[in-house]
């Protein structure tokens, strides 16, 4: 599905990846694991457009893949979960997941708040998150946040799901129930990247 080949990039005194060749398949969870500093992070962002590649090129379903943004990505099919949690603090669970279509919803300068509420449950079905969509994103635990950004790239369709250190901000007990998650999601047909420094976790 997802293709990397010969991919480099450098920074000034740094060498981040050299010839790195990966792919990544459909109902499959692909562990990137290693020290930090060991470039799993930059090639998630080479991936979505963050970073351009020095050399190499990707290939999405053996056609020529070139991101501009984790946008562009994400309307292809490839969605990525950041280490670090993304959310809007102060709104709702449901315009969290569902930032990137509120104008699809909208109508003559309006929310429809009904069916957001609808797609964002649908969205959070799929994670296993049952709780009341229009409740303040603040509230939540980590876990449940770290759940909405992966429900967020779910609900745009994502055949590929990125995830960046996902457990760092986890209990082991949260971790765990994540793992089940991203079982379920592998069971459906997506193809994750599951980056960690943790070894155990590979």
């Amino acid at each position: 599905m997802l293709e990397l080949q010969s991919i480099s990039k450098h920074f000034p005194g740094v060498r981040a990846l050299d010839d790195v060749s990966l792919s990544f398949q459909p109902g499959h969870i692909h562990a990137l694991v290693g020290e930090n500093g060991a470039g799993k992070s930059t090639l998630l962002k080479i991936v979505t457009g963050i970073y351009q590649p020095d050399a190499g090129r990707m290939l999405f379903d053996g056609a020529s893949l070139r991101v501009l943004n984790c946008r562009d990505c994400l309307d292809r099919g490839i969605g990525l979960v950041h280490q670090e949690i993304q959310v809007v603090a102060e709104a709702s669970v449901a315009e969290n997941i569902m930032l990137d279509k509120l104008d699809a919803f909208s109508r003559w300068g309006r929310l429809d708040w009904p069916q957001l509420a609808d797609q964002a449950r649908a969205a959070m079905a799929r994670v296993g998150l049952d709780i009341d969509p229009q409740a303040p994103i603040g509230d939540l635990s980590a876990a449940h946040k770290q759940l909405v950004q992966i429900a967020r790239v779910l609900s745009a369709e994502a055949r590929v799901l990125l995830l960046d250190e996902p457990t760092s901000s986890l209990t082991e007990h949260e971790a765990g129930r994540l793992f089940g998650i991203l079982r379920q999601l592998q069971e459906a047909g997506v193809a994750i990247v599951f980056v960690s420094h943790k070894f155990d976790e590979g």
